[in-house]
């Protein structure tokens, strides 16, 4: 039996959520929260089934409020009622994260008493849109720049947390797509482990994203900013 919960904040998720969901419960993980972010009525048929499996918790905000407070909300939950599991894995709800590779982080993240397990991607040009290489390369570079700490993918939404790590991790600041990298430059800033775990980069066909790249892009690089600043005057 594992010993970590997954959490998938989910809006406006692909029908194949529910698949998903059960492959990842056959393949040994006790625990799936599914936080349905106010996906609203066209989609209560998804989170209806999802509700039916026993492994499967699913709670839902009445209006979004961003993908950084559904994790939030995945998060509290698992403390109040999880406290003998190791950690959880979070993962997307668009299909990108194949099961293996999810499994592979929480394996890594059953070995760790703290710290944190970032599942990695390759950035092949052959196999993702060249906005997303070009994004996640620079961020990469300014990451290094203001903290001095090379991480592949930034971006990456397939992060393991310690059971320990969680109570600071949910009172950050950041509800939407800046959360992950508020997230991961508290990680750096307050030295923790972080190991990275390489996975497959998946762009289906179909894929669908909430991510929207001017708005959200400019947001995540906002929050670079304004933490980079917040350390220098406090220095």
């Amino acid at each position: 039996m594992k010993k970590f919960a997954v959490i998938i904040p989910a809006y406006r998720p692909m029908k194949s959520l529910p698949e998903y969901v059960h492959n990842l419960i056959q393949n040994g993980v006790p625990h799936v929260i599914v936080v349905d972010d106010g996906s609203g009525a066209s989609y209560k048929d998804i989170f209806a089934e999802i509700k039916t499996f026993k492994e499967c918790i699913l709670i839902t905000h009445p209006k979004n409020k961003g993908k950084g407070a559904a994790l939030k909300t995945g998060f509290d939950y698992f403390l109040k009622h999880f406290p003998s599991l190791n950690g959880v894995v979070t993962a997307d709800a668009d299909g990108q994260h194949a099961i293996k590779d999810v499994l592979q982080v929480g394996k890594r993240l059953d070995t760790m008493d703290t710290g944190f397990v970032l599942g990695s991607r390759t950035f092949n040009l052959k196999y993702m849109p060249l906005r997303s290489w070009i994004g996640n390369r620079l961020t990469s570079l300014v990451f290094k720049i203001f903290f001095g700490q090379f991480i592949r993918d930034t971006q990456t939404g397939l992060r393991g947390i310690t059971s320990s790590e969680l109570p600071w991790v949910s009172q950050l600041s950041g509800d939407k797509f800046d959360y992950e990298m508020i997230m991961l430059i508290h990680m750096v800033s307050k030295n923790k482990r972080v190991i990275s775990v390489d996975i497959k980069t998946l762009y289906e066909k179909n894929h669908t994203s909430n991510f929207e790249t001017f708005k959200d892009t400019k947001l995540v690089a906002r929050a670079l900013f304004r933490q980079y600043f917040k350390q220098t005057e406090s220095q």
